[in-house]
């Protein structure tokens, strides 16, 4: 069946282009991958408050609050723990600290390449290099 991974993400066409990308990114490496797809904070505490997710890829600037606040709430127990990725525009060593700090297993910006992105996915997700 493979992984269920929540992405996090407020704008609509990059959300559509960046899972369509990585699905067939991850596809081509053998890892099946299905993404729940939310456009808001309250809309991924509902995903999350769900279920059967395995992963979640966050972005910082929600129309409705900050991701890495959403990180915290994961791991102080809104829902079963789950490892987390937090995405951002411009990725500094200060949103990275934060992040990690709330919990997610790192930060990455989206402008780094897809090969670099299905690889944290790979590690979030427990896949290895084969």
């Amino acid at each position: 069946m493979g992984e269920r991974i929540l992405l996090v993400e407020d704008n609509e066409e990059f959300r559509r282009v960046f899972t369509r990308a990585l699905e067939l990114a991850l596809s081509a490496e053998k890892v099946e991958v299905t993404f729940v797809e939310s456009g808001t904070l309250a809309e991924a505490r509902e995903r999350l408050l769900e279920g059967g997710l395995d992963a979640a890829l966050i972005d910082v600037t929600l129309p409705d609050g900050n991701g890495i606040d959403l990180v915290r709430q994961i791991n102080d127990g809104l829902t079963d723990s789950i490892p987390t990725l937090v995405l951002t525009a411009g990725l500094d060593h200060s949103v990275a600290a934060r992040a990690v700090e709330a919990g997610a297993q790192g930060a990455q910006s989206k402008a780094v390449s897809m090969t670099e992105t299905v690889e944290a996915i790979k590690r979030l997700t427990g896949h290895r290099e084969r």
